[in-house]
Formats: structure tokens, C-alpha cells, sequence
């Protein structure tokens, strides 16, 4: 009997060995699983990419602030502009206009922002109305009799017709906003808006860093991190991108692009976009009053070798590049004619009397104080040093300055000519530009310009809901601007996206107010 008791005892004894060996290789084999988890959890899609421009801080109401949110997939609005400049629906899944003043947005079910809170129509209008309320952009804003939230149904009555009420909504103002959080000191740094991604660090001299979002409305986004940094000159982007720091870059300079077009690594794309390098002209300044003077400084400068030798660009007749339907067509009024320059400029009274090569007005020379900013890069340098030489040949001086922000200068007319680039119609509308840059005390009008055909042609542009009827008005504007010399406009950008072979779902946007949205991926 005892011997059978330790029988069974010996083969218990057995029976619990084997199982706690397979419990613990089956713990074992969880924990390897795990640890692959992990690891691959730990090899996030990463892209790092570009930009350009990027101001002191991300609060979309502030200037153009917005357009860094829009380019780095950050912000959205309830419409936006496709990469062919057509408009589409985004956080309004679709829109109908009921009658000349009430526009009715359905908003997409299942848009979260950034912080997960969801967002429904009273989300959209309070976004929306903050915006009209903070905004020092006056350009985008619309006349509102009421906006009424109604739980996915936003409408927005306005108190007159109001021909550009989509196209304003379009604007990097009106991105969508958590305003529940608004208030929050680092809501300026890192805003909570619905895009593909977050910004989780800001540094305005170095860049952005994103992660994706989780719960975007679209699905899952194919890029986990975004390394966003922040690279002014185009030569350095050059050298980002051929040592592999980056993997997208716009806004390569023509020479460079020969490095990239044919090469099996990289893929490029270029074309037209919206973009004019300007000069605004100081109308302060006495002998800037003059016509024939202003017309003198178009004549003085060559713009064909500008755009062709120093820029990657096209040389520009007017505000709006002739891809638009309101852009001017015609040859240039004033093309390059020194002799005509000088033939002016004396008939106009403006004479070097004591021979140093320098005409004068009321016995003082006439130096014009050339003002750009460093990060608009060497280009805005480079053409004024070829504009040096060339206004030496009418007996005009230029002094050339680059500094580090020059918005003091510009609002107190510290300027002769001041360097600008635009993007003339980011929403394919006339009316944007001339407004806020050329009618009489506008917030963009550093110039001081003051004509009462372009104030009657945004009053026009103001009333008017025809589609033809604006693009006639935008192409009387742009003619009057020419003829008067409002600017001097210099040029039209090309332009150019280069992306590494491994990074699909890159578009090259027209407007260029966007590079990557929810369709970007890592190979």
C-alpha cells in the first residue's frame, strides 16, 4: 500500500514539473511576442520635411500664421482648395448656397480635434466667430447677420450678398479650432485644431515636431512623426535633401533642380503656382507722386534676366500670373529701356546739377533705400544688387538692407522700395489681393497707394456674385495697377516639390498654401 501511495506521489510530482516547464515557456513566448511589439511600436514611420516660412508662433488669426498649420497638415477648414485649385469639402462634408446671403455646411460626422474633444456644428461657429472677433486680417472677414449651429448643420446668413464667402472660409484664418481651450498660454504654440497631424513641440527658429492623429476623421494616417524644420535659404534645403536630412523640400532653386530631375532617388514636380515677388513702391515719398517717375523705375530695370538668370521664375506684368482667369494677357507696359528711363526722369525735372552721377530733388539726392527681409534668402539680395547697378544708369542711387524683420519698417514707411512676396489669389479670387494690398488704407498697403478707380473696383468686387463678372473686374485691377505703377512687379515663382523616392502621396498645390495632408505615406 505504501508503495503505491509513493507511485502516485512520483508520477503527481512528474505531472506539475512538465506543466510548470510549458507554463513557463508559454509565459516565456508571451513575453518575446511582447517585446516584438515594442519593438516595432519603437520604429515609428517618420517624415522629415521643410518650410520655408514660419512665424513666431502657430495662432491661426494672427497674419498668415495659419498657413504653416495648413502646409504641415496641421489645420483644417470646412473647405480648402484641392491641389488643382477646386474647391472641397473637408470638415463640412458638403455645403449648398439656399439663397444670395444663407449657406448651409453639413459637418462630417466623426471629426475629432487633436485633444479628442468632438466637433459638430457649435464647435465650427464658435471657431468661426472667433475668429471675426480676434482676427487682424479684415481682408478675410464677411459680413454676418447670424451663424446658427443646429447639431451637424452650420448656416451662415451673411447681411448682404456676399460673392467670396467660400473663398474666405478658406482661409488659414478660419482653420477650425478647439476654442475651449483657446484661452491656454500654449495654445499659440501648439494649437488644437482636426488635421492628420499634431504639433507636440514648436521652436520658431528651428522648426515643428508632429505625431499623427489618432482619430482623424479620414482614417489611419500613413506617417507617425513629422520632423518639420524650418530652412530659409534654398541652397540649404538643397544640401538637406542630398544628404538624406530630409525627405521633402519646395521651392528648389532652377540650378539645384538639375541635381534631382532624372535622378532614380528623388521625385519632382513643378509648375505654375500663385506666388509674384514684388517691390511696393513708398507713395510718401515726393518724387514717388510723380507718374513719370515710377514709371521711370519700371523702364530702368531688367525683369527677363531677373527671372531668368538669378530666380527660378517668369517674369511678371502684373499682380496675377495669366494661368488665372483674371490674369492680364497683354505685354508689359513698361519693359526694360534705359534710355526711355532717362528720357522720362529729365523731362520730368529730376537732374543731376553737380555731375556726380546722382539726380536730385530739391538739391539732395535720390537714394532709395531698398529694405527686404533676410529670410525672403539671397534671391531679394541679388536682385537688388542687379537693380543697383542698372537704376546707376538713369542716375538713380539704391541702398540695399536685409534685416532680420522688418515690420516696423514697412508700417512707418522706413522704405523706398520694399520686397514682398505673395500669394496673389490663394483661394482663385481676385478680389483678396487687391483689397488688402492696394485700396486706400488697407491693412497690407504699406505704400500708402491711394486710387479711386481700385477703391470703385473692390467696391465692385464687393457687391458683385457673378463668377465672369469678378474675373473681368480682377483683370480692370490688375490693368489699372500696371498702367499707374502701384508696384513694381517683378516676377511669378515657379513651382517645384522634391520628394525622396520613399514618400508617396506628395501633390504640388497651385495655391501653395498646402505641401502634405492625410494622403501622405512612407513606402
Amino acid at each position: 500500500m505504501k508503495k503505491t501511495i509513493a507511485m502516485v506521489m512520483v508520477i503527481l510530482l512528474c505531472f506539475l514539473v512538465v506543466g510548470c516547464g510549458q507554463k513557463k515557456e508559454e509565459s516565456s513566448n508571451v513575453k518575446e511576442t511582447e517585446e516584438q511589439t515594442e519593438e516595432t511600436k519603437a520604429d515609428p514611420k517618420v517624415l522629415n520635411m521643410s518650410i520655408f516660412w514660419l512665424d513666431s508662433n502657430l495662432e491661426p488669426t494672427e497674419g498668415w500664421n495659419g498657413w504653416a498649420l495648413t502646409r504641415c497638415g496641421i489645420g483644417e477648414n470646412l473647405v480648402q482648395l484641392d491641389e488643382n485649385l477646386k474647391f472641397k469639402p473637408v470638415i463640412a462634408e458638403s455645403y449648398e448656397q439656399i439663397d444670395e446671403t444663407t449657406t448651409v455646411f453639413n459637418i462630417r460626422e466623426g471629426v475629432k480635434f487633436h485633444n479628442g474633444n468632438i466637433v459638430d456644428a457649435a464647435a465650427c461657429k464658435a471657431s468661426i466667430e472667433r475668429a471675426l472677433e480676434i482676427s487682424d486680417r479684415d481682408d478675410v472677414k464677411f459680413p454676418v447677420e447670424s451663424i446658427i449651429a443646429e447639431g451637424q448643420k452650420l448656416t451662415i446668413k451673411t447681411t448682404k450678398p456676399y460673392a467670396t464667402l467660400i473663398n474666405n472660409l478658406a482661409d488659414t484664418v478660419f482653420i477650425i479650432v478647439d476654442t475651449s481651450v483657446a484661452d491656454d498660454e500654449n495654445f499659440k504654440f501648439k494649437p488644437i485644431t482636426t488635421g492628420a497631424f499634431k504639433v507636440v513641440a514648436f521652436n520658431p527658429d528651428l522648426g515643428m515636431k508632429l505625431e499623427k492623429h489618432k482619430e482623424h476623421w479620414s482614417g489611419d494616417i500613413g506617417v507617425d512623426v513629422v520632423n518639420v524644420k524650418y530652412i530659409q535659404d534654398a541652397s540649404a534645403r538643397t544640401m538637406a535633401l542630398q544628404s538624406g536630412e530630409i525627405d521633402f523640400a519646395a521651392q528648389i532653386g532652377a540650378k539645384d533642380l538639375t541635381l534631382f530631375e532624372g535622378n532614380d532617388e528623388f521625385v519632382v514636380q513643378k509648375g505654375p503656382n500663385l506666388r509674384v515677388f514684388l517691390l511696393r513702391i513708398n507713395m510718401d515719398k515726393p518724387y514717388m507722386k510723380n507718374l513719370e517717375f515710377r514709371k521711370a523705375l519700371c523702364y530702368g530695370i531688367d525683369k527677363e534676366t531677373y527671372a531668368t538668370q538669378i530666380v527660378n521664375g517668369i517674369p511678371a506684368k502684373g499682380p496675377f500670373n495669366d494661368m488665372l482667369p483674371f490674369g492680364y494677357k497683354g505685354n508689359d507696359y513698361y519693359s526694360y529701356d534705359p534710355d526711355k528711363a532717362n528720357q522720362l526722369l529729365d523731362q520730368a525735372g529730376f537732374i543731376d546739377t553737380d555731375e556726380d552721377g546722382i539726380r536730385e530733388i530739391d538739391g539732395k539726392n535720390i537714394v532709395l533705400k531698398y529694405v527686404s527681409r533676410t529670410n525672403h534668402g539671397k534671391d531679394a539680395n541679388n536682385i537688388g544688387i542687379a537693380m543697383q547697378s542698372q537704376y546707376k544708369e538713369i542716375g538713380l542711387g539704391l541702398e540695399i538692407v536685409q534685416v532680420e524683420n522688418y515690420a516696423n519698417m514697412a508700417k512707418n514707411g522706413d522704405f523706398d522700395l520694399l520686397w514682398e512676396r505673395w500669394t496673389s489669389a490663394p483661394t482663385a479670387d481676385p478680389q483678396y489681393f487687391i483689397e488688402s494690398s492696394y485700396k486706400t488704407g488697407s491693412t497690407g498697403n504699406y505704400g500708402k497707394y491711394s486710387n479711386l478707380e481700385i477703391d470703385r473696383v473692390c467696391d465692385d468686387l464687393d457687391s458683385s456674385l457673378d463668377k465672369q463678372r469678378r474675373d473681368q473686374l480682377g483683370v480692370k485691377g490688375a490693368d489699372i495697377l500696371m498702367k499707374d505703377v502701384a508696384t513694381l512687379f517683378l516676377y511669378y515663382q515657379e513651382g517645384t516639390v522634391v520628394t525622396r523616392k520613399n514618400v508617396d502621396g506628395i501633390y504640388r498645390f497651385i495655391s501653395e498654401i498646402y505641401y502634405i495632408d492625410d494622403r501622405v505615406k512612407i513606402k
